[in-house]
């Protein structure tokens, strides 16, 4: 039998028949559609198998080589062909998408740094330690590849399943990418073309080996290793001296984990930023929706299909609020903090109020802008009892344009009726100002009252003097399950310190307000003294003197 001539590609590396290939490109027709596109891109691998089923034999092959073609090109697809039973919903798309983006950006050695926060069980490790580098060396055979997590053997494990996905028959029809017979540990492993992966424990010896990836998953096993401040200056200590001097020129660096504690790897990096670090691109996908979101309202689960929303609020109620607030709604509280201390916080729960006996007060912190770099525009309602005992009933926070605000405005007025609404004076509030006086004639809310809240020459922490002697006080109570009590709780503890503190403004709005408006009460009656006497003696003198001249 004849030998059938063959050419190697330029891209892919495979050596493929000459049929396969279109022109003197060197490109094979695999690539060179990539290039063009030509090839139909089915939105599912599921749809080109049903769409197969009566198929001539020209047009499956045809459709074989758009499921090829479609592998290589999206994440997504990649991992439903070797898992035609997973589901996907919208976090794992976007997921996807993002690290496609952060793949590229590898490519082009723009040395990009992606943190990818998500609640335990979400199947985040699936996708960034498994699927994705899998994908990537399909694409980038010579890339090498760190993955490390909380322990060695972890580690190994994504290594494992990395390197069985490059043995599957199916990867090879869609990827020239092949194993090196000789080095195939899952300690470390190589590809024919010069890449490799490497699995470490985070702490573990890496010395010596390079990335043009570095994948941190999960770096910190329990509550007891994340309470642990040796522990925290341990993997801080690995990362900068051992992990960040294994990249590549224009490498990248993946960290996806569930967060444990305000000072954690995320946490160092974060403030690390702040300092003139790296620049991060940084995705929070909490488990309820803490405010209107791109792709789901406040309030929604991240991933119902698995976690719904009754699901999530049994775990809520089981894990207490710290924990919640770390492992699944991405955002620990510190342990204590500066301004506002841990034991100043106090809980209630709403069945145990008479909101009936209450009178309501709103002031609200404004902010105009949609992107990511703007400040929140945040509202926040509380209710004072007859002992003066403060309340926090509801809070509003999100990003919105000038509509939006006076809307928010005054549908929360409309829930809860306050009997003031302050707001804070300033270029914001004079451009809405014609604004909201219209919105309030159109809807009706005559009744409704506002009140300028003027800073003066207070800084932030002068403003919020009087919230803080309430809460020293014991004056001043979150209710327990609330959304918002979490990312409030957590934003007290870093003020003034935090990246964020509109929250934090808006009830230190509401503190002032509470001493303006407080209940009046009778001057004390101190006894008189002597200038005070020698003043009403003068007077009476004066007085006597008057009427004797008048007789």
């Amino acid at each position: 039998m004849s030998s059938v001539p063959t050419a190697k590609c330029k891209r892919c590396r495979a050596i493929r028949p000459e049929t396969l290939f279109s022109d003197k490109g060197g490109l094979c027709v695999y690539c060179k559609a990539d290039d063009a596109e030509a090839l139909p891109a089915p939105s599912t691998p599921e749809e080109v198998v049903e769409e197969s089923n009566e198929l001539s034999a020209a047009e499956k092959a045809r459709a074989e080589l758009a499921l090829r073609f479609l592998t290589r090109k999206r994440l997504l697809p990649f991992v439903e062909r070797f898992n035609p039973d997973y589901q996907a919903g919208w976090v794992h798309k976007d997921v996807c998408k993002r690290l496609e983006d952060f793949s590229k950006a590898v490519v082009e050695k723009k040395s990009p740094r992606l943190m990818l926060f998500m609640p335990p069980r979400h199947g985040k490790s699936t996708l960034a330690s498994v699927a994705f580098p899998a994908w990537h060396m399909g694409r980038n055979p010579e890339h090498e590849f760190i993955s490390c997590s909380y322990s060695g053997s972890l580690a190994m494990g994504f290594s494992r399943k990395v390197r069985q996905l490059l043995r599957e028959p199916t990867y090879k029809t869609a990827f020239s990418t092949r194993l090196d017979p000789d080095s195939q540990s899952a300690e470390a492993w190589l590809t024919t073309s010069g890449g490799g992966f490497v699995a470490a424990g985070v702490g573990g010896g890496i010395t010596g080996k390079g990335a043009h990836v570095l994948v941190i998953d999960d770096p910190v096993k329990n509550r007891e290793d994340a309470e642990s401040q040796n522990n925290r200056d341990s993997n801080w200590d690995w990362y900068t001296s051992t992990a960040y001097t294994r990249l590549a020129p224009g490498g990248g660096i993946l960290v996806i984990l569930t967060r444990w504690h305000d000072d954690d790897l995320a946490g160092r990096l974060l403030k690390a930023t702040t300092e003139g670090g790296d620049e991060w691109e940084v995705v929070r996908y909490p488990a309820i929706a803490e405010e209107v979101e791109q792709f789901r309202e406040s309030g929604e689960a991240l991933h119902p299909e698995r976690y719904d929303i009754p699901s999530l609020t049994r775990i809520q109620k089981a894990v207490g609020p710290r924990d919640w607030s770390a492992l699944y709604q991405q955002n620990p509280v510190a342990d204590d903090g500066d301004y506002f201390s841990r034991n100043m916080i106090l809980y209630y729960d709403p069945e145990d109020i008479d909101q009936e006996c209450m009178k309501f007060y709103c002031a609200w912190d404004l902010a105009i802008g949609k992107r990511d770099r703007n400040d929140y525009t945040v509202g926040i309602v509380v209710g004072v009892d007859e002992d003066d005992q403060l309340y926090i009933v509801d809070l509003v926070r999100g990003r919105f344009d000038g509509l939006e605000i006076v809307e928010q405005i005054l549908d929360l007025y409309e829930t809860w009726k306050p009997s003031i609404i302050g707001i804070e004076k300033g270029h914001i509030e004079m451009a809405l100002g014609p604004l909201l006086e219209k919105r309030v004639r159109e809807r009706g809310l005559y009744e409704a009252y506002f009140k300028d809240l003027k800073t003066g020459r207070r800084d932030k922490e002068a403003r919020a003097r009087a919230i803080q002697g309430r809460m020293q006080q014991g004056m001043v109570y979150l209710p327990r399950d609330a959304l918002f009590t979490g990312p409030l709780v957590a934003e007290l503890l870093r003020f003034p310190n935090g990246i964020h503190d509109d929250q934090v403004d808006a009830l230190a709005w509401v503190g002032l307000m509470m001493t303006e408006f407080a209940t009046y009460r009778a001057p004390v009656i101190h006894e008189p003294s002597w200038r005070d006497k020698l003043e009403v003696h003068v007077k009476e003198s004066s007085m006597r003197q008057r009427s004797a001249m008048s007789a």
